[in-house]
């Protein structure tokens, strides 16, 4: 698809045949919408005069051409008004896929740290308000406008051509109802981007209130975060009272002109410049002014307020999509290298609002190794394993993954470096779905692999749950596994895991939901049985763990202090073995002395 320098010329000039199709039926429709009343006049004058003042070659033997002329015209006319919003229709739902994908697009491109200041529910209202607000330009806008500005532009020809109308007083009249609808739709304009920015704030609310609501209330902050959204909501409401006032009295007055234009043209023309007007002539006035410009002159203000509108949403967007990545590192483009490492870094850092969270001198990774990152809480190791798997804008001197040196060309192919991991996080993703598409991550899986679906369920330990599940891997879960344990949302994401069977397992504290049985036994028989082989890079609080990992990596304020075994460390540095206290302090000794024999 053609690319444009703006979000404007995006939805305008994209497809441009249809958006000339709009403008072509919708001139058509004027056109033959101001013949109707030529042919009343036809019709009128021969039934009183027994002829019409017509040209000749216009002019019929009977009134019933004339009446055939006047309706099949006003009908052709309204057929093609409702094409030309058919097309508007049509064509508006297409842009919002299309932008839509571009908005869906961007959200998974942000790494962590870019998307710092956009809350949850700025994202919603672009998808709820402001992704068809941008359309409204081709719904609303180009349709309304041009069955509004081609009616006005063609009246002033035919009534000064036809009626005798001095044109300076048409072309007073119509830039005067121009200026006046340009300023009240102004002002509706504000309220309705007012509207939409109140909107947001509260679903940010609202969203955090619903994400939260259980801890919320054990906490006793339910009322808080209410009055919080109440008070946002008074306000949006205040706003929109005023809004549908402005727009009640911009219904008024632009009701209210073809009433006044109709007077004040035909006292003109009977009063001041003493025309004689034929009963024909009278009609097909009343008619054009009174009818024909109906519509135009009360779209006129809703056209502006729609333009200025859609210009709010499409800033709005645009300054979303604007947001860009330092770098981005999972588009890196994969160079093939000899290293006896599957996994090396040199010098990476990362900075966060000017704050430094990482500053790593090196990390390396041995094929098939079990490394763990330990560290007290807030030395960074959770944010370098997602640095590690490119969602924050971490800069490195070197990145090696799978024996292949990341450079900072850009690459359209994204898959190599990404299906590389597989990643656990600490909190279990879980989709409204059922058990067999969670650990796929697909809608509708395939059913011809539920042996290894299964076979990754009984890694995870999670074959037991499964017994009380009525339907086994057709049972849905809630939104968010809301119906679930978290130990019960960790072993689900342990088995998707197991399922991928990628190089690498990361493991970010994935088993602090598990009792020390359901723990042990996946450790024994998954990361230390069917991953014995695997590169396993996991973080962890617990001692037990900690004992038989192959190379742990201590951190320290963003940085690894040291790395080494287990036993190494403790002879080494005092923090790591004060860390190491720490843990043990929590951890029943008698159990220590048994996992340890268990797990090395």
């Amino acid at each position: 698809m053609r690319e444009f320098s703006s979000l404007t010329k995006y939805v305008l000039l994209n497809r441009l045949p249809y958006r000339l199709m709009i403008l072509g039926t919708s001139m058509m429709a004027a056109f033959l919408g101001i013949l109707s009343p030529y042919f009343q006049k036809g019709f009128i004058d021969f039934l009183i005069y027994d002829h019409s003042y017509l040209p000749s070659f216009l002019r019929f033997n009977s009134p019933l051409p004339y009446l055939f002329l006047a309706v099949f015209f006003l009908v052709l006319s309204q057929l093609l008004n409702q094409l030309t919003n058919y097309i508007g229709v049509k064509e508006a739902l297409f842009m919002q896929k299309k932008i839509g994908e571009k908005i869906y697009d961007k959200m998974l491109s942000l790494k962590l740290d870019t998307m710092t200041k956009r809350p949850l529910g700025e994202i919603v209202s672009l998808y709820a308000t402001d992704v068809s607000g941008a359309t409204v330009y081709l719904d609303q806008t180009l349709p309304s406008g041009s069955s509004t500005f081609f009616p006005l532009l063609i009246t002033p020809f035919v009534l000064v051509n036809f009626f005798d109308t001095p044109i300076s007083f048409t072309l007073v009249v119509v830039f005067g109802i121009t200026a006046l609808n340009t300023g009240l739709a102004f002002r509706q304009s504000k309220f309705f981007y007012r509207f939409k920015t109140l909107a947001a704030e509260r679903l940010g609310f609202v969203n955090e209130w619903v994400q939260n609501i259980r801890t919320l209330r054990i906490l006793g902050w339910v009322e808080i975060i209410e009055q919080k959204i109440i008070d946002k909501r008074e306000v949006e409401t205040r706003n929109r009272i005023k809004m549908v006032t402005n727009g009640q009295m911009m219904n008024s007055i632009s009701s209210s002109f073809t009433f006044i234009v109709n007077i004040v043209t035909l006292g003109l023309l009977v009063l001041y410049y003493k025309r004689e007007l034929s009963p024909g002539e009278i009609f097909a006035l009343l008619w054009i002014l009174g009818v024909f410009l109906t519509r135009p002159f009360r779209q006129m203000p809703w056209f502006f307020t729609f333009a200025f509108d859609a210009a709010t949403s499409i800033a709005r967007i645009e300054t979303f999509l604007s947001a860009k990545n330092k770098f981005d590192l999972r588009e890196a483009e994969l160079i093939p290298i000899a290293s006896k490492n599957i996994l090396e870094v040199k010098n990476l850092k990362l900075s966060i609002q000017d704050q430094e969270i990482l500053n790593v001198d090196t990390l390396n990774i041995v094929k098939g190794q079990h490394a763990m990152i330990v560290g007290e809480v807030g030395s960074g190791k959770s944010m370098l394993l997602l640095s590690l798997l490119g969602e924050t804008n971490c800069e490195w001197d070197r990145y090696v993954i799978n024996r292949s040196l990341l450079s900072n060309n850009m690459n359209d192919d994204t898959n190599d470096f990404r299906n590389v991991f597989s990643y656990v996080p600490q909190e279990g993703l879980i989709v409204s779905t059922t058990l067999r598409d969670n650990i796929f991550l697909e809608y509708d899986s395939p059913k011809d692999r539920d042996d290894k679906v299964t076979e990754a369920i009984l890694h995870a330990q999670f074959k037991k749950d499964m017994s009380v599940l009525e339907n086994g891997l057709e049972t849905e879960f809630g939104e968010r596994g809301v119906n679930l344990s978290g130990g019960q949302k960790q072993r689900i994401n342990i088995a998707r895991a197991a399922f991928d069977d990628r190089d690498i397992v990361v493991l970010d504290d994935s088993f602090s939901a598990l009792d020390s049985e359901t723990e042990h036994l996946i450790f024994s028989q998954l990361v230390n049985g069917v991953w014995k082989n695997k590169t396993v890079i996991m973080t962890t609080h617990r001692l037990n763990l900690l004992i038989a990992a192959d190379v742990i990596h201590f951190m320290k304020n963003g940085s690894i202090k040291i790395s080494g075994s287990y036993s190494d460390l403790l002879n080494k540095d005092a923090d790591f073995r004060l860390f190491c206290n720490q843990l043990a302090e929590a951890t029943s000794p008698d159990f220590i002395e048994k996992e340890k024999g268990d797990v090395t």
